[in-house]
């Protein structure tokens, strides 16, 4: 197979891209923002989570997040704990209503990705995703 060039992949990137923000301003429900959906998943993913760890998954500064935060506590989506042995770190956690929406922006996440990913045939999807992860994974390492 033809080696593709950075400058082709760049062109496919900046496409998918512009899908990526289409799909990323329609997947988030219910009346939260992009920065509040991916602050509820990765409270979902994590559960019960330092705010300062939070900040650092969401490669956010810790005062930006914590704004976030205030908004999605003002929603009743998640909750805040200061814990007594130690008043310098805050707990964030989803609260009931915070799961529901996850769910809700899960199911419907899924099903445009499982939709989207049935483009690719099944023989080569586990290289896909392999290739698809390693990918990313530089990324972050390059930055």
């Amino acid at each position: 197979m033809e080696k593709i060039n950075a400058r082709v992949f760049r062109q496919y990137l900046r496409h998918f891209e512009r899908e990526l923000d289409i799909q990323n301003n329609s997947s988030c429900c219910c009346g939260v923002t992009l920065a509040q959906c991916h602050t509820l998943m990765e409270l979902y993913d994590r559960g019960d989570v330092q705010l300062n760890i939070l900040a650092e998954k969401l490669n956010l500064d810790k005062s930006t997040v914590s704004r976030t935060v205030e908004t999605l506590v003002n929603q009743g989506l998640v909750e805040r704990e200061i814990p007594k042995q130690d008043r310098r770190t805050t707990n964030i956690k989803l609260t009931k209503n915070g799961l529901d929406v996850c769910e809700i922006i899960h199911k419907g996440n899924d099903a445009y990705y499982r939709e989207a990913l049935g483009a690719i045939p099944k023989s080569i999807m586990p290289n896909f995703i392999e290739g698809f992860e390693i990918f990313v994974n530089k990324m972050r390492e390059l930055n």
